[in-house]
Order: C-alpha cells, then sequence, then structure tokens
C-alpha cells in the first residue's frame, strides 16, 4: 500500500492506493491560503499520519501544482500559496511518517497516471496536456518521464503559437497556455460577446459572473454559433501545439487531461481535425488524441506510480 498525496492551489487530496493501482480511501480538503505552506504542511502532515498509521503504507508520493527540483526533491515555489520556495517535501514526510517519499510537479503525474492506469494505458510513448487555468505538460518516451537535460522539459503550454498574440504569464506573448487555456478561453468569449451584441445568446444566458471556459462548450454543445466558432478557433491553436508535440516526439498517444477535457467530443472532434490539418503526412496515419481517462485523479494516480517505485 502507498500513499498518495496531491497538493493543489484550490485543495489537497490524500489517497492509500493498493499494489493492483485501486484507490481504497480518499481524503480532499479545501487550502487555506492565508496559513501558507506551513499551515497545509501541518494538514496534509495530520491526514497522512493517520492514514499511515492504520495501514501498511510502505513509501508516499506526491504531486505538486508548481514547479519541483525533481534532482534534490525539494519545491521550487507556488504561484497559489506563499512559503514553499526550496521546501524539501519528501525529508519532511521521511522525519514525521518515517517511510520514503518522492515529489513531482502535477503535470508529470498527470501523465505518469494516465500512462499507468489511465488512458495511456499500454503505450510506450505519451504526450499528456493538463488544460485549466494554465496549461501544462508531461512527456513520456520509452516508459520514462523525459526532463531534459535541466529537469524542466515538458512546458507544452509555452510552445509560441501566435506572435504579437496575447501576453502570457510566463512573459511572452502568444503562448499555447495564452490562448487555451481555460482562462484564456473565457478571456476570449468575453472579448467576442462585447464587440457582438446581438450574437452568442446561449452564453449569455448561461453565464454566472464571468463567461467560463466550461460556459463556452456547454454553448457550443447546443449549437450557438458564437460558441461553435469560438471552440473552432481554440481548437486551431490547440491542434497546432498537439501537431508539434506528434511531429516532434511521434508518441503511441496524446491524452488532453485538466478541466478543459470535461467538453468531451465538442472540443475533441476538432482538434483532431486540426491536428491531422498540421501535421506531417507521415504522422497522420498514427494520430491518436484522447481524452484523459482517470479525470480528476490522473495527479494523484501518478504520484501513487511514483510511489510503487520507491517501495523495498
Amino acid at each position: 500500500m502507498v500513499l498518495a498525496v496531491d497538493i493543489g492551489g484550490t485543495n489537497f487530496s490524500l489517497a492509500l492506493v493498493s499494489g493492483d493501482g485501486k484507490m481504497q480511501k480518499r481524503v480532499t480538503r479545501s487550502t487555506d491560503r492565508t496559513g501558507g505552506a506551513g499551515w497545509m504542511i501541518a494538514n496534509i502532515l495530520k491526514d497522512s499520519r493517520g492514514l499511515a498509521e492504520s495501514n501498511d503504507v510502505t513509501a508516499c508520493g506526491i504531486s505538486f501544482g508548481g514547479p519541483v527540483n525533481f534532482e534534490a526533491q525539494s519545491i521550487i515555489n507556488s504561484t497559489h500559496v506563499a512559503g514553499w520556495d526550496d521546501v524539501m517535501l519528501p525529508k519532511i514526510f521521511k522525519y514525521e511518517l518515517g517511510i520514503p517519499a518522492v515529489v513531482d510537479n502535477d503535470a508529470n503525474m498527470g501523465a505518469l497516471g494516465e500512462f499507468v492506469y489511465g488512458a495511456g494505458k499500454g503505450f510506450r510513448n505519451l504526450v499528456y496536456y493538463n488544460i485549466g487555468t494554465g496549461i501544462g505538460g508531461g512527456i513520456i518516451i520509452n516508459k520514462e518521464i523525459y526532463r531534459g537535460s535541466d529537469g524542466n522539459a515538458g512546458e507544452l503550454g509555452h510552445v509560441p503559437i501566435l506572435p504579437n498574440g496575447p501576453l502570457c504569464d510566463c512573459g511572452n506573448r502568444g503562448c499555447l497556455e495564452a490562448l487555451c487555456s481555460g482562462t484564456a478561453i473565457g478571456r476570449r468569449a468575453e472579448e467576442a460577446v462585447s464587440s457582438q451584441p446581438k450574437r452568442g445568446k446561449v452564453i449569455r444566458k448561461s453565464r454566472f459572473g464571468d463567461i467560463t471556459a466550461k460556459g463556452v462548450f456547454d454553448a457550443a454543445r447546443k449549437g450557438d454559433r458564437l460558441a461553435l466558432e469560438l471552440v473552432d478557433e481554440i481548437c486551431v491553436y490547440l491542434g497546432m501545439g498537439v501537431a508539434t508535440s506528434m511531429n516532434a516526439f511521434a508518441p503511441d498517444g496524446i491524452v488532453i487531461g485538466g478541466s478543459v477535457c470535461k467538453a468531451g467530443t465538442v472540443l475533441l472532434r476538432p482538434l483532431r481535425e486540426q491536428a491531422d490539418r498540421f501535421l506531417m503526412p507521415v504522422h497522420r496515419p498514427h494520430l491518436k488524441v484522447l481524452l484523459a481517462k482517470l479525470g480528476g485523479k490522473s495527479g494523484i494516480m501518478g504520484a501513487a506510480a511514483l510511489a510503487m517505485g520507491l517501495k523495498t
């Protein structure tokens, strides 16, 4: 039995996972951002101790929503919660709970979760897009997470797509994240509705406050023409990103995860069409774009899979 921990800016989850990949128990709690990293660590350890002491836990895997120095096994920082800079979380777990622990970023863990237990099961090579507030990515080559020479490979959200496009949080313009993240989709829809007041009636009716990516996809599903045009526009850019990954890595499959994958076929169908459009002909017969099978459990199951490698 291993302990898996998934730490995000909004909440954190812990789960017990058996050797055959079955989740036995899961605890999820909201994050008190005002308490900072200290509050989170104390509460994660409290819940972890309760689960570990009553079960035969041999190792712990941690998925963290932010950059991680995998070689040093330390958190680099968090843009959501203060106080995470250079925290060596696995060492804290080892000291407090007496079990070996390992940490990696949430995009790599989402990729590993889908590779071992989800849509990529049986693959050898996989590219994973985690599309939510931002866009993260994970790359698996020959059944191993590819980290690159500096440990930071997989920044698929920062592939440049549109020169002089919208400003991205990274400081560049026209990154995939600035065009296709959930945040970007909502912003683009707001712009479209404001500039075309006679269109997008379904989007307008579905909104409570700001327009969200979910609102756009729901409206597209109901046949709203403006929403469908927005989805097509998004899929052109996302298709360019997916085609770039396919041309570069030729994986067995490309898996789309994160909250945006809940859009289902209204996203998947035009995305496949656009990705095919930008592919080299040699890769077209092998294009396989799939939605994440584990949904919100991709990261925590990836953490479990990583922990399995620590078992002695």
